[in-house]
């Protein structure tokens, strides 16, 4: 294998402030300083509004915030011509603790009946946490918090989630099947044949069927509330929302524990990037892991888009 020798490195920070694009337009400047390799910044898909790149919410994904695919391997092919090669930096250790990330949401919301859990590296075994994942990022005590009124349950994105200021986190079947405990009177149709499926829900142990029903009683949830059960669900979610200890139960019962972010100066149950809590580490030591956490970097390795260097550095 030929071992690219970076030479005369030029590095590029890539954020919505400085896209692809922009990074084309200075290409003849990079050329006319004798730039011989770019080095450029995590490009896959990050936090909202990343300035850096190292907290991704998926690794298959250019961030949309910098640039397509396209433009990607146009520049680069662009570079190439002018004698420039291109370095990238990546992410392998971990990713972000944050509702953009969609294997992780699926993991709060399933648990260990995830086909996601095995991706990160949490102990579930834990005695202190009773088999959930730590959520350390309120700013006081879960009681607290339900107390004073900031934590509520809402309806958005098309599922129920636990609201705590600008941060979200999604519920399990148990929360549907609370709230739809709260109707009173004449239940309609479409909701009655929800509580059905949520006790069919309940008794299937094989993550991917779990994950498949789930996916359909959420398909019919939506249909429902959009159909004619918005206001008989809007109400019971504002009953629940009077009751701090109703929500206190609630939050208690989910796959993930709630609690304040100051808890992980003493135990944690998930492997983190140093001290941030908002990036957790995954089980890279895993193959499978390996290759579907790498599967979009190989593939461009393999156009000759990125170039082999004799040392990476791993962040």
């Amino acid at each position: 294998m030929t071992v690219y020798n970076p030479q005369v490195t030029y590095r590029v920070q890539l954020h919505k402030g400085f896209t692809l694009r922009q990074l084309d337009e200075v290409v003849p400047y990079l050329q006319s300083l004798g730039i011989k390799t770019v080095y450029a910044s995590p490009i896959f898909e990050a936090v909202p509004g990343s300035m850096h790149g190292y907290d991704q919410v998926d690794p298959l994904r250019i961030s949309p915030e910098i640039g397509t695919e396209d433009e990607l391997r146009s520049l680069i092919l662009k570079l190439q011509e002018s004698g420039i090669g291109w370095i990238q930096d990546i992410v392998p250790n971990h990713m972000a603790f944050h509702s953009a990330n969609p294997w992780l949401v699926d993991v709060l919301e399933k648990g260990t009946q995830s086909p996601y859990a095995h991706l990160f590296d949490i102990t579930w075994t834990s005695d202190l946490h009773k088999g959930r994942l730590m959520v350390p990022f309120l700013g006081s005590t879960l009681q607290e918090v339900c107390e004073r009124g900031e934590l509520t349950l809402v309806y958005t994105h098309e599922r129920l989630q636990l609201q705590y200021f600008d941060n979200a986190r999604p519920v399990n079947t148990r929360t549907y099947e609370t709230v739809l405990d709260q109707l009173q009177g004449d239940v309609p149709l479409g909701l009655r044949s929800l509580m059905q499926q949520l006790d069919e829900l309940h008794s299937i142990a094989d993550s991917v069927q779990y994950a498949l029903r789930w996916h359909e009683f959420l398909l019919q949830w939506r249909s429902a509330y959009a159909a004619d059960a918005e206001h008989l669900i809007d109400e019971c979610i504002s009953k629940i929302n009077t009751h701090p200890q109703l929500l206190l139960d609630i939050a208690e019962t989910q796959a993930y524990r709630l609690c304040h972010w100051r808890e992980t100066d003493s135990h944690i149950n998930y492997r983190r990037f140093f001290t941030i809590n908002g990036l957790i580490c995954l089980n890279m030591q895993s193959e499978q892991v390996f290759e579907w956490y790498h599967a979009k970097i190989f593939e461009f390795v393999k156009e000759g888009l990125f170039n082999s260097t004799l040392s990476q550095q791993f962040y």
